[in-house]
């Protein structure tokens, strides 16, 4: 075998490797979000009737809206809503809201326990499986 066979293959062997390590890490932190946004719906339209009802989530600097039928967040001066596996952000209760990526939401928001959403993607904290199913 030649030198620059040799050196391709190896190449090619080292690629490969660092593909599948990428994919192993992706898959390690992964929190039940889509990252991406360039396929996402326009975003849900909210419907102001009253001023949002705030309601804290203990031991967070997050607040719920709990007066709509979305999942919508408060963090520090912006709202977040999440629907159909895409997360918006708007500086207002009322919008406009718009498409950001999941890397874009902060941790805190990303944690808030299931029974603090209305629809929470897996339905218990990112990255854990529901209480009671197996690990298979």
């Amino acid at each position: 075998m030649t030198n620059s066979r040799l050196i391709k293959r190896m190449s090619l062997a080292l690629l490969v490797c660092a593909c599948t390590a990428t994919y192993e890490a992706a898959a390690e932190t992964y929190f039940g979000f889509s990252i991406g946004i360039s396929n996402a719906p326009p975003p849900p339209r909210i419907v102001v009737a009253d001023s949002p009802q705030l309601i804290a989530v203990p031991k967070t600097p997050v607040y719920v809206v709990g007066n709509t039928n979305y999942d919508v967040f408060r963090y520090g001066g912006s709202y977040y809503c999440y629907s159909s596996g895409f997360w918006y952000r708007a500086p207002s209760y009322g919008g406009p809201y718009v498409v950001v990526d999941v890397r874009s939401v902060p941790q805190p928001i990303l944690v808030v326990p299931a029974q603090h959403w209305k629809s929470h993607p897996h339905r218990g904290p990112p990255g854990q499986l529901k209480k009671g199913r197996s690990r298979s």
